[in-house]
This record gives structure tokens, sequence and C-alpha cells, in this order.
């Protein structure tokens, strides 16, 4: 049997499992969902790490948000959601999906000291979808190649071609045998089929980069010389024909917590790792400066070596908005006709998610959608992605804003740049500091501060200033409003004062740490930790 044939075969049996099935097709639908339930042996002193992610689709993350528990063990907490979905909860060891419904409650007993598989039971909406879930003999993922060393030890100097293959077959594999699986349900194989298509679809669209890391790995060099090594290297033309085969449309698909894998990038087979910068030399009014600083940039990202201004050139980013803003619109403008060209079908979900995911742009610097956007948000028919662009787009508009947290705007000192950190510490010496490098463009950037934000009330802001940097790169607009939920001292460093901390601690991106000892030393320096590890290393500094 052919490979198109048994794609056929396997589609099939998706379709087979849908009408068998009880689950509708999703609908938009904005509410929160309830989730209730009670940890058996629960200590409150474990400080054990209990949180859940809830999906925005459009925007491809999730929201994390952390469940008070009582110390008797019970918990409930409201998600909200735009409509029926998977939601990712994380505790202790274990990371699992919760179908989950707006407006509807669902129930969990968890004991984690059971063996895998009788550590939750659910009660309430979609209980036999999530036991099943849970239940070792069904697999729903499949890891990404890129952070396996042993799966890429054993993809080096292989084809494009070769690596599709594997990848596919692997999921085949997964699929026939959850088709197996007769003590479960259709709708759980059906979404753990998908949920499998649509993590193989991360690898596939992956393959430019697994091959490349691969290759570093083997080659033992740095990750500039890699991308150097990689530069001509280009996928087939054809390469990317398998979506007609997948079940990246199907009626159910957006149950999935990681539909979003579907669209990892713009599906370009001949990717310039440069085009970005090619566009602002061509199109951007840059001064002659700039235009030496991209000209550097190219001569080292050829010659695998590390650029020490990439900080200066994401500034560049926010200073050239429109040009950026024409780029992106030609750039999800031809993958939306790639994908209709391969799907044979411009309305199809995935074309309409390409279209979806151009919003992000202006959403995550919380701005209301440009023309470009509105006019490709009028090509949607989805009524999830519609209704949730239409919801974003209107809190976007201008509004007053209540301010709920203490927050202070601050000038830098003016000193030179090498006396700049010294004289930022100086200002609470005696007092533990911790200073967050960040941007409002890094994702990581913004959902760990999130994460530390508690921290603040469990520890006391009498006992640690919380210090927050960020540079040129980040938009002015999009800072002014997010500082605004950031407790803190906030400065906007110029691009001098930026660039000179960039290289003085070797920052090859962001977020990066500083705790400050009482005394106004460096007592450590990261890139992350968790939120319990960062409480017990200010507290050890608090308590020296």
């Amino acid at each position: 049997m052919n490979m198109n044939r048994l794609f056929t075969c396997l589609c099939l049996s998706l379709l087979f499992n849908l009408a068998q099935a009880q689950l509708p097709i999703p609908e938009y639908q904005k509410g929160k969902a309830i989730l209730s339930g009670t940890i058996a042996n629960y200590h409150p002193n474990d400080n054990l790490i209990f949180k859940i992610g809830a999906p925005n689709i459009v925007m491809g993350t999730a929201e994390t948000l952390y469940p008070t528990v009582e110390s008797d063990g019970n918990f409930t907490i409201n998600i909200p959601l735009y409509h029926h979905t998977q939601v990712r909860m994380m505790i202790g060891n274990a990371d699992l999906v919760i179908l989950l419904s707006p407006e509807k409650e669902t129930n969990v007993a968890i004991n984690l000291s059971n063996p895998p598989g009788k550590q939750f039971v659910f009660s309430g909406q979609y209980a036999t979808i999530n036991n099943e879930w849970c239940q070792p003999e069904l697999i729903t993922k499949i890891p990404p190649v890129y952070s396996d060393g042993d799966l890429l030890d054993s993809i080096v100097g292989i084809s494009a071609n070769e690596f599709k293959k594997r990848c596919i077959n692997q999921y085949k594999r997964y699929v026939t045998h959850n088709n197996a699986q007769l003590q479960f349900s259709e709708d759980t194989r059906t979404l753990a089929n998908l949920s499998c298509a649509f993590d193989c679809l991360e690898n596939l669209q992956a393959t430019h980069y697994c091959l490349q890391t691969a290759y570093q790995k083997k080659e033992n060099i740095t990750r500039e010389q890699a991308f150097a090594a990689f530069l001509d290297v280009y996928l087939p033309d054809d390469f990317h024909n398998y979506l007609k085969d997948f079940p990246v449309n199907h009626p159910l698909a957006l149950y999935c917590y990681n539909y979003r894998n579907v669209v990892m990038d713009l599906y370009d087979t001949h990717k310039d790792p440069l085009a970005y910068e090619k566009n602002l030399l061509k199109n951007a009014p840059l001064t002659k400066e700039e235009q030496t600083l991209i000209h550097q940039y190219e001569t080292a990202f050829k010659a695998g070596i590390s650029f020490q201004q990439e900080s200066e050139l994401m500034a560049l980013s926010a200073k050239y908005f429109k040009e950026n803003d024409l780029f992106r619109w030609e750039s999800f403008s031809k993958a939306k006709e790639r994908l209709s060209n391969i799907i044979q079908d411009s309305t199809s979900l995935i074309v309409d998610y390409i279209r979806a995911i151009y919003m992000r742009s202006s959403f995550y610097n919380l701005q209301p959608l440009t023309p470009r956007q509105e006019l490709m948000a009028s090509e949607i028919t989805n009524p999830i992605f519609l209704g949730i662009i239409q919801d974003m787009n209107r809190q976007m508009q201008p509004r007053q804003k209540t301010i709920t947290k203490k927050f202070t705007i601050c000038e830098a000192p003016q000193v030179p740049e090498k006396e700049l950190l010294t004289a930022l510490i100086a200002h609470h010496k005696g007092k533990v500091q911790f200073i967050d490098f960040w941007a409002t463009w890094c994702g990581g950037c913004r959902q760990i501060i999130k994460e530390y934000e508690p921290l603040k009330k469990e520890i006391g802001e009498d006992k640690v200033a919380f210090i927050y940097l960020t540079g040129p790169s980040s938009i002015k607009k999009t800072w002014d409003i997010l500082i605004q939920d950031i407790a803190g001292e906030h400065y906007w460093l110029n691009k001098e004062q930026w660039g000179y901390l960039w290289n003085h601690f070797q920052m090859t991106g962001l977020p990066m740490y500083l705790i400050i000892d009482k005394k106004g030393n460096i007592a450590k320096q990261f890139t992350h930790v968790t939120a319990k590890e960062l409480k017990e290393l200010l507290e050890l500094e608090v308590n020296r």
C-alpha cells in the first residue's frame, strides 16, 4: 500500500470516528469553565507546583493560572475560554491536557502517589474523555525531535524527505495503535489521533531546523556556525504537500490544545533567514549607521559569528513599524496562497488560521487591528477565530483602565554606561534586589513576569526591590500599558545604555535576571528558574 493510499485510509478512519462520536463541532462560546477538585495527601508547606494553561488559539499562547489550594487539598478555579477546548494542567511532575467547556464544571480527584492512569479521576463534563486520556495505553503526543538528543543523533546527514518519511511513519504507527484500543471511546481515540497529527506537523515544519541542530550537535559547533552551514540548504519545492493528507481541517480539530502546532511557520520551502533585514535595506529610510549595522549583521550571520549588536538590530523592528507591517502582509499573503494551493480550498480551517495568526502582532502589542489586518480578517469564515478576533479587538480600543499595581517609572541615572548598573543598584543598597532584563516583544519575558508576580506579596516588597529594565527594541506604547500590571520600578534605557549592558553580560537573548545581595554585589545571574526556586534564592539573600 503506497503512502498516499495509506494516508487516505487514516483520514477515512478519523472521519469514521467522527460519525460514531458524540462530540459536536466546537463553536464560539466565551465563558468560564469551572475546574474543581481535591488533592490527596496535600500539605501546604510542600510548595507543590500547580498551574493551568488556558489557551488562546488565535494568539497561539496560553494564559497561566494558579489555582488556590485550601489546607484540606480542595480547590476551585474559573478558567476563561472562548470555546470548548483542552487546557493544560501541570501539577507536581504530571503534565496533561483536560477537555473543558465554558460555563460547565469538571471535577478531578488527584493522587500523585498513584501509578500512571490512576493519578486523576474525573467527573462532570467530559469525564469519560478526560479519564481515558490519562491511560498509558493511549498515545496522545509526539515529542519534538529538536529537543531529543538521541533522535538528533539518529537523523544526522539524512535528507529532508527521509526525515519527513520517518515522522509520518511514526504518526501512522501511533494512529494504528490508538485505533486498536477499543476499550476507549471513539471521541477519545479521535482526539488522541488528532493530537498526534498536530505534534507530527510541528516536527515536519521544523525539518530544516532539526537537521541543522543534528549537524550542530554532531560537529560540536555553535548555533551561529550551524545556521551559516545551512544557509543555502532548502526543502524540496513540493515538501509540504503532505498537508493535504493530514486532518488539519477536521471538524473537531479545535478541541485540541495543540492545534496551534498546525502553523508554526509559513510553509516556505525556500525561507531566507535574512529576508527581514533585506526588506529593511530595500524599503526603510535607514540612516547610514543603520545600513552599516544590517550589513555587519549579514556578514556575521553568513560567517557563523555571534553578532554583538543584536539588541540594536532588534530596535529597528520597533522603529520601522510601517515597513515591518508591509513585510508581514506580503509574507502572510504568500503563505495563504501556498496553503490554498496545497489544500485546494481557500476557506479551509488551516487557511483561516493563517489569516487569524496575522492578527497577532497588533494584539500582542495591545493595539487595535490595522487596516490590512481588518482586510484579511474579513476573509475569515471560522466562527471561533472570528469571535476571538472581534472580542480581542474590542478590548484593544482606547479606554480608561483602573490601575491595580504599584509601579514606578524611573529615569535612568545620568552616568557613563559602564557605571549605570552600579548607580541603579545604589538606589537600594542594603536591600536585596531582583533585576529583570526584558522586552515587550519577548513572550517568554512576559509570561515569566506573571509567574513571578505572586512572589512580591509572599516575600514582601519591603524586603526585595523588583527592578525592570528594557531597551529601545520594545515598543514604547506597549511598554506604557504593560508596566501598569507589573509592580516595581521600571527603566526605559537608551540604545547606548542597553547596548552596554547587553554586551557586558554577554546576553544572546531575553529574559535575563540578576539577584543583587544587600552589599550591592551580583549574587546570581540566570535566564530562568521556577517561581519556587526564585523564592528560595531571594529568601536566602534576605536572611543572610
